[in-house]
């Protein structure tokens, strides 16, 4: 984005994404207009369709928040109430729509045609920004281009972003648009009004894809997208009675999946051992584990932390230290930091401070740093209790790794940097 200059110069390449969005980001802060009056070099032989897909793709990370909905929620700025705003919500839909009229139109002097990858990227953040009347309005205009992946793409969006109803206008307009829905656009639209406690529309799909003669039938991750969040709302809900329901909903679809034939994998059966012992049900959860074993599914770490963690909830901590080491044994994976800390934490409230500081050893000596949180409880009981504390290099060890994973998480989330004003 420079003036024209005088001399010629040879046609220059279009510019990689990485090059293009901090160009967009300069625009953005300069509060230049994306116009006619906004001209690249003459020598610019325009841009790739990769290229302004990534910038599209970057206005709502620069401007918008992350969805409170969604299970890691990240803000881009300290100030969640005014990045939240509407105002905000509307800058970002007038830029997304400026910046692909300006790319098209205007960035060279004849037009170049509209492609797939930027209207996708397009319509994904008008979705994020909520500017639903203009999404639509942008498929219609260019229903040609429009795809099932695409679509399917802007329902898991307005699903993260708490937009139910409108997932389900998106998908009922897949007809209009010349789309025909796919399972995993099914399941898509499954997922996200299950994640909105939308439970019954979700079964009603269910029920149309199981009719004799429909088009598209489930599969096994129809069923266990639906397992998956009965057991999670069920468990989130904070009442006893409500969790017990969802959770019998969920056993029920799993018995369901097996008269239709179809085989549960080990992501079926861990979201519903998962929720079994998260809703004290372990003996229903043993009989899961050994079903899963008759019929020769391999159970994997998942599987055996979700009794280590029951166990060690109970205070029963002896027998999550024999799922732990039967996991090792059966060769069906390896202890982890997740599998280790209830364990520690567990030891520590029985006030098992010698065994505590021996797992802790263990886990170290495994390749594996502890928490922050963890590290700290298990050195403050050993001060408290008079035991042998642990060796100096062993704690130096824990910390430097502790620092290191800091570290390593801020360059991957550079947004959780402390912003000085």
């Amino acid at each position: 984005m420079s003036t024209p200059s005088s001399a010629p110069s040879p046609p220059s390449p279009s510019p990689s994404p990485s090059r293009l969005v901090p160009q967009l980001l300069v625009a953005l802060l300069q509060r230049r207009r994306f116009d006619a009056t906004l001209r690249v070099s003459p020598a610019f032989r325009g841009f790739s369709p990769q290229a302004i897909a990534a910038a599209l793709a970057s206005i709502p990370r620069l401007l918008l928040p992350r969805s409170p909905r969604r299970l890691c929620p990240q803000r881009p700025f300290p100030s969640s109430s005014s990045a939240s705003s509407p105002a905000n919500r509307r800058l970002a839909a007038a830029l997304t729509l400026g910046f692909l009229s300006w790319s098209h139109d205007h960035a060279l002097p004849q037009p170049v045609p509209l492609s797939e990858a930027p209207l996708r990227a397009a319509v994904l953040a008008l979705a994020r920004a909520r500017a639903l009347p203009a999404l639509f309005r942008l498929l219609r205009a260019h229903a040609p281009l429009v795809s099932t992946p695409a679509l399917t793409d802007v329902i898991r969006a307005l699903g993260e972003e708490g937009l139910p109803r409108h997932a389900l206008a998106a998908f009922h307009r897949m007809r209009q648009l010349r789309c025909s829905a796919d399972a995993q656009c099914y399941n898509t639209l499954i997922a996200a009004l299950c994640r909105n406690g939308r439970f019954k529309e979700a079964r009603f799909l269910l029920d149309q894809m199981e009719r004799p003669g429909a088009r598209c039938k489930p599969d096994p991750y129809t069923y266990t997208v639906l397992i998956s969040w009965y057991c999670r709302i069920g468990v989130g809900t904070g009442c006893r009675k409500a969790a017990r329901r969802r959770i019998y909903e969920a056993g029920r679809l799993f018995r369901r999946m097996g008269e239709k034939g179809l085989e549960p994998d080990v992501v079926t059966y861990n979201c519903l051992i998962n929720g079994l012992c998260k809703t004290y049900r372990v003996e229903r959860a043993h009989e899961v584990f050994d079903e899963m074993l008759r019929k020769g599914c391999a159970p994997n770490r998942v599987t055996y932390n979700s009794f280590v963690r029951y166990y060690s909830a109970v205070n029963q901590v002896d027998k999550a230290v024999q799922w732990m080491r039967e996991m090792v044994a059966r060769g069906h994976g390896m202890a982890s930091s997740s599998t280790y800390t209830p364990v520690l934490h567990s030891l520590c409230e029985s006030r098992r401070v010698s065994e505590a500081r021996r797992f802790l050893i263990d886990m170290v000596e495994s390749g594996h740093v502890p928490r922050e949180h963890t590290y700290k409880l298990v050195k403050d009981a050993i001060e408290d209790a008079g035991v042998e504390a642990l060796p100096a290099e062993l704690c130096q060890f824990i910390e430097d790794g502790i620092t290191a994973r800091f570290r390593q998480v801020m360059q991957i989330k550079p947004i959780m940097r402390s912003v000085t004003r």
